[in-house]
């Protein structure tokens, strides 16, 4: 199935994304830029409009260290409110409700290119980022495509992380896993610093 790639513009944003990380992401800011530089990188494989894809990426899990790992309360009403601080469009958050299947998939379908890459990136720069934490380096530099493999095999690294949603990655994206990984991880490798890693 080929879905359109028409989608709201709310690349205008990005200064103000910018903002919200610098005000409310702490312990998730890392994964936020990782996953916002990644959605890039996926605007650019897909044709979509990257500044966008890198909004939604950048503020898709911004409620979270606010809410104490309240999983039920994730992508609800503290997001909404912070979203509407920068009057962002409703299918913003629409886009990031996407990501959390397990609670919005019912009213929030993967049914745009965005929604699908959102799903599937989420989860992988997260575990990225904690496969470069455990190497003697700490650098993202020295991080291949094969030691994630590697990491993604061994179920009691990072056990929280949802391989499913990664690997779905193949056929949500059309795309095989091995470059799936090596476009988050170029993607990552471009902001390290900003990651610190």
């Amino acid at each position: 199935m080929t879905l359109l790639l028409e989608h709201a513009d709310y690349g205008h944003l990005l200064p103000a994304a910018h903002g919200l990380l610098e005000q409310h992401a702490d312990a998730t800011k890392a994964h936020l830029v990782a996953t916002g530089a990644a959605m890039e990188a996926l605007a650019k494989k897909f044709g979509g409009d990257t500044q966008t894809w890198k909004v939604a990426g950048m503020l898709h899990d911004l409620d979270w260290d606010q809410l104490d790992k309240d999983y039920e309360a994730h992508c609800g009403d503290t997001l909404d409110n912070l979203l509407k601080t920068i009057d962002a469009p409703a299918e913003l958050l629409g886009d990031i409700r996407a990501h959390y299947q397990a609670k919005y998939g019912e009213d929030y379908p993967l049914d745009t290119q965005l929604r699908k890459c959102l799903y599937c990136v989420d989860e992988l720069t997260g575990f990225i980022i904690a496969v470069t934490l455990v190497r003697p380096s700490k650098a993202i530099a020295d991080v291949e495509v094969k030691s994630v493999k590697k990491k993604l095999k061994d179920k009691g690294f990072a056990a929280q992380v949802d391989r499913a949603q990664i690997g779905a990655c193949t056929e949500l994206l059309d795309m095989e896993l091995d470059e799936f990984i090596q476009i988050t991880l170029d993607a990552m490798k471009g902001v390290a610093d900003d990651l610190g890693l």
